[in-house]
């Protein structure tokens, strides 16, 4: 039935169980008061945060980073490079931040659709007048699209909410993208990434304000991932977590679109483009232990 919220806090705990080394821990809770889950992994005093899963069909996102963190910590176990990367030296250089799934009331509707019996999926339904909102789903379960509500020149897209697009009633105005800045505060990461899908593209930018170093860091995970580095158009260019994080620190911001196609893309795809994009997180890894 796809990568939903059980299984991605399964995976989680079962990723705990066989790293100690690990920390699980919570940074706050959804609308529907799902827990929304981190996980922290390595030794350096270097700090990477990566997320996922926005987007309600996005999914696939959330699925990328627990496989990622798991081979990652194999190899680490074995000794062994991870696609030609020496992950022990990494590992001792950077800490990872990874949430894995930002918006796991967005996901769940959108893999399984409106329960009429849920008050908030009552109510959801009450504001946005459809019935059917599996397959098309991005929103929150306040109909709010997390990624156009961080403060970062945030602006109205859709008026009301919606699947997608509403950037809510005013900045930071969700419980997912509160906790989302108030851990960021609180950790001063040193670069955030964050996942969508789909698009085969990584955006560095914000109203220009990316640094020479970021486009720099880009351009060697578009090496090494294939994935061309452009700049986002339209309502893809503000309001989003690394708009916000650029705007807010004045370091480095990412956002990676994962494969081709189009959303929800099926979990099966992941293996065909999981290599190109666990590259990418190698070269940011490798970026802030070099060069930041």
């Amino acid at each position: 039935m796809g990568y939903d919220y059980r299984k991605c806090v399964s995976q989680i705990n079962e990723f705990a169980a066989d790293n100690p080394a690990a920390d699980v821990f919570s940074i706050g809770e959804s609308v529907m008061e799902k827990k929304i889950y981190c996980i922290s992994y390595g030794e350096g005093e270097r700090r990477l945060f990566l997320n996922g899963a926005h987007h309600g069909l996005e999914y696939i996102t959330s699925a990328f980073l627990m496989q990622f963190l798991r081979e990652y910590a194999r190899c680490i176990k074995d000794s062994e490079l991870m696609l030609g990367y020496d992950v022990r030296t990494l590992y001792k250089r950077v800490e990872l931040y990874v949430v894995p799934m930002v918006n796991p009331d967005g996901v769940d509707i959108a893999l399984h659709g409106m329960d009429i019996t849920n008050v908030y999926h009552r109510r959801l339904i009450s504001m946005v007048g459809i019935h059917s909102f599996n397959r098309v789903w991005q929103a929150n379960a306040n109909g709010v699209d997390i990624n156009h509500n961080y403060d970062a020149r945030w602006n109205v897209v859709q008026r009301s909410p919606a699947p997608s697009k509403y950037s809510g009633p005013y900045p930071e105005s969700e419980p997912e993208t509160r906790v989302v800045t108030e851990f960021v505060r609180a950790q001063d990461f040193d670069m955030l990434m964050a996942f969508h899908s789909q698009g085969g593209e990584i955006y560095y930018d914000f109203d220009g304000m990316a640094a020479q170093r970021d486009l720099e860091a880009a351009l060697r995970m578009s090496e090494a991932s294939g994935y061309p580095v452009r700049t986002p158009e339209g309502s893809a260019s503000f309001g989003g977590c690394k708009d916000w994080f650029i705007k807010e620190f004045g370091r480095g911001g990412f956002t990676v679109e994962m494969g081709h196609g189009k959303n929800p893309l099926p979990e099966e795809m992941l293996e065909k483009f999981y290599e190109e994009n666990a590259k990418i997180v190698l070269c940011a890894m490798s970026e802030l232990s070099e060069r930041y």
